[in-house]
């Protein structure tokens, strides 16, 4: 596989294998690369041929490799929704669905829009910003954080975690050991205390037990959070750099919603899902696949796949996009995530008027990885402007959810410990 910080050259790898392309994570460790949108559909959709639940591998993992593969660490085994199939992924799906949608969104819309503009006060009057270090990424993580039950002050060490483990850094598996006692703490605290946030209501009113909360707390922090801040920036900087584009949304043809889906589809924030495995030897796209071997959707590939391309002119946005996933493993949190993205993109047009990018040739530094992609800075000056009413403190966070009532529906048994858990523990058990 080309290295990680270049584009992956999908159209070669078409011609040169079709529809399914093998690739090299590591040395020695060998994947199916799905590159056209039907096939990734059929690796998403089919459950039977193509499992979600990583014990299935025939890679042979032993500990020592997997401390030293990051790039890995994202395709490990848990006991969470992303990673199980059949009954055990609808009763955990069950769950969490019915606790997300418990989520008042105008008030986070509210929320979401109080915090941009805030941060957009903070620097306006000096008409030059960073919008990923100063705009998207804390804007976010303020969110996340707040709806997980965190504290404001556990947002710094929390980004850095969930930056080691989707960008595949040295010390991924320490950092995802890491995380994980993160929510094990967090879980504790509200089963004991409970408050107005994500990690309360999965105690309180679902069947879950505290280990499977912590690792599903752990799977949409991976997942939600880092995709978001990618989300906003891709999609500004789409917004900064094609002007055809910015015109189109100027003149009423495309709107915030419009150029996040049209992101979506042209610079997923997630390039690849984290695995499928084949449950049975089987001829898949014209090669044989045996049993375990891990197959990796490439949602950037499929999405720009000219089978379903066609003449898609700029000013439509494209929803065939893969980025959501789709079926029985389609991402429970994508509501929350577009309201979040919407207004953030919504606020930075309406308050920053004619942005440009700052920086030599209109190029931007990307943090890319297998799991991740999205601009790294996104610096741009603008006419400076002074808010009316500028403060320093940030508004008061409003609550989205009530306090869940304290009447457990089951899940932990009385004592059990939520234990801190690295994937390479186990390939045939939790």
């Amino acid at each position: 596989m080309p290295p990680e910080n270049s584009r992956l050259p999908y159209e070669e790898l078409r011609r040169r294998w079709g529809s399914v392309a093998p690739v090299e994570i590591l040395p020695s460790v060998t994947a199916w690369l799905v590159l056209d949108h039907q096939a990734a559909l059929e690796v998403i959709w089919n459950e039977r041929l193509f499992s979600s639940d990583a014990r299935r591998w025939n890679a042979g993992i032993d500990p020592g490799w997997a401390a030293n593969a990051p790039q890995l660490v994202m395709l490990g085994p848990r006991p969470s929704v992303s990673r199980l199939d059949a009954q055990e992924h609808r009763r955990q799906r069950h769950a969490l669905t019915g606790v997300l949608d418990q989520i008042d969104l105008p008030r986070l819309r509210r929320l979401v829009q109080q915090q941009a503009d805030h941060l957009v006060d903070r620097w306006a009057p000096r008409a030059t910003a960073d919008l990923v270090a100063e705009y998207s990424r804390p804007l976010t993580w303020t969110v996340f954080a707040h709806l997980f039950g965190f504290s404001p002050q556990s947002i710094p060490a929390l980004e850095a975690l969930v930056d080691a483990v989707t960008g595949t850094a040295d010390d991924a598996a320490y950092a995802d050991a890491e995380l994980l006692e993160a929510m094990c703490r967090l879980v504790n605290a509200r089963v004991a205390t409970p408050g107005p946030d994500l990690a309360s209501w999965l105690i309180h009113a679902t069947p879950l037990t505290d280990t499977e909360i912590a690792h599903n707390l752990v799977q949409l922090l991976l997942f939600g959070a880092t995709s978001t801040v990618n989300w906003v920036g891709n999609a500004l900087r789409l917004l900064l750099s094609d002007s055809l584009v910015s015109s189109s949304v100027a003149t009423g043809r495309l709107t915030p919603s419009d150029v996040l889906d049209r992101t979506l589809m042209d610079d997923p924030p997630a390039p690849n899902i984290a695995g499928r495995w084949a449950t049975e030897d089987i001829m898949f796209a014209g090669h044989a696949v045996r049993a375990g071997d891990l197959l990796i959707p490439c949602l950037a590939a499929a999405n720009n796949d000219p089978a379903i391309l066609g003449g898609r002119a700029v000013h439509t946005s494209g929803r065939a996009h893969l980025a959501w996933g789709t079926g029985a493993h389609g991402c429970p949190a994508k509501d929350m995530a577009r309201l979040i993205a919407e207004t953030a993109v919504d606020v930075a047009l309406r308050r920053l008027g004619e942005p440009r990018l700052d920086t030599p040739g209109s190029a931007t530094v990307s943090r890319q990885s297998l799991w991740c992609s999205g601009p790294a800075e996104l610096p741009v000056a603008f006419t400076p402007v002074h808010p009316e009413h500028r403060t320093e403190a940030p508004p008061e966070l409003p609550d989205v959810l009530p306090v869940p009532e304290r009447t457990r529906t089951g899940g932990a048994e009385e004592g059990e410990t939520t234990q801190r858990w690295g994937w390479w523990n186990s390939m045939t058990g939790w």
